[in-house]
């Protein structure tokens, strides 16, 4: 009997907000390279081409950064980007990955859930995880977890359960006990100090079918669609039809938190999920005095600065500052001590409120 097919569904439709000014709605996080190469979209479909293959890696994306997705990814075949007809965040969007893979290779195709905005570190040992995930996930569904670096208050946690028996010399599998929300200072120091949590990554690997069961389950407006878009001769009609009345909830809190069975990959392979600009220097090197500068801009004797002149936005010069972000693009500047950065979307809010959408 062959094995299932493995496919990759990248979710890369969000809102673009906590890089600002350089990400925006229409060029969000995920379309950035942030001083790399490429862009952490482009990075991450890389990774899963590596895995699945380029044509079994698919892209769901919200409807009006399709095109953008495409221009970034110009390889990847068309039928492979998938366009939500409104947002409706990562249940469903995960949900159509399901029946796209389903509709193509069966109920027992494997689905790679990944973000596409995370910076990876270590590529090798990430893919040598990924690898186990999808081999576990014939059986049940499987997260990888990141071990946790630092008593980290902005990402979700889960809990590791027991250690389940393996072949010696391979990675572990462990039970997951259960998701934590994102914790206070004290609660991420204890986490850290006790060893017995992850990092929630937000990758998941599961069966199309367990997808789809799942989703019938514990979100039936969304398993109801599903299943009619998998029996339908035009899913996209289908959903088109529907999409906008399915929950808007995250995978993470409509079905994991919810389901039974789920294991865990524990990994380090430095992952990074690039939250606000301050985490700049885990992914792109910092010179001797900590500072992170890209693109036409001048620093003169900072220390743990980080400052960034897009293409298009005027010379910045920035002399004597200390633990500050200065970022420029052609129609911003932007200015936040580096321990406020998370406070951008406060400016987003106030844009917002003025009614500047050309700045969203």
């Amino acid at each position: 009997m062959a094995s299932p097919q493995a496919f990759a569904v990248i979710l890369g439709g969000g809102a673009g907000t906590r890089l600002w000014p350089s990400s925006r709605r229409a060029r969000p996080k995920q379309l950035l390279s942030l001083g790399g190469p490429e862009s952490l979209l482009a990075a991450a479909v890389r990774r899963a081409r590596a895995v699945v293959g380029l044509e079994r890696t698919l892209i769901v994306t919200a409807a009006d950064q399709e095109a953008a997705v495409r221009a970034d990814i110009p390889a990847l075949p068309r039928e492979n980007v998938i366009a939500e007809p409104v947002p409706r965040n990562t249940a469903a969007a995960v949900g159509l990955g399901a029946v796209a893979a389903a509709r193509r290779a069966g109920r027992d195709a494997i689905i790679a859930v990944f973000p596409a905005d995370p910076y990876i570190g270590d590529e090798a040992t990430f893919e040598r995880l990924v690898r186990l995930a999808v081999a576990e996930a014939r059986e049940t569904i499987v997260t990888i977890g990141v071990r946790p670096t630092h008593a980290e208050t902005g990402y979700g946690y889960l809990r590791v359960g027991a250690r389940l028996p393996r072949p010696p010399g391979g990675d572990p599998v462990h039970e997951v006990a259960g998701f934590v929300e994102k914790p206070d200072l004290p609660t991420a120091e204890r986490y850290l100090a006790s060893g017995e949590y992850l990092w929630n990554s937000g990758m998941f690997f599961l069966t199309a079918g367990r997808m789809l069961d799942e989703s019938r389950r514990h979100l039936p407006g969304l398993g109801s669609l599903l299943d009619a878009a998998i029996a339908a001769p035009n899913p996209a009609a289908a959903i088109a039809a529907g999409y906008k009345d399915v929950p808007s909830i995250s995978i993470d809190n409509g079905i994991m938190e919810k389901t039974s069975g789920l294991r865990v990959v524990p990994g380090e392979f430095g992952w990074n999920d690039v939250g606000s600009w301050a985490a700049l220097p885990a992914v792109r090197r910092p010179d001797a005095r900590g500072n992170v500068v890209l693109g036409g801009a001048t620093l003169i004797d900072g220390e743990g600065s980080i400052v960034v002149a897009e293409e298009g936005a005027p010379f910045v010069g920035v002399v004597g500052v200390r633990d500050l972000v200065v970022v420029a693009t052609r129609d911003a500047i932007l200015v936040v001590p580096k321990d406020r950065a998370q406070d951008v979307r406060k400016v987003v809010e106030a844009a917002k409120q003025a009614g500047r959408t050309d700045l969203l």
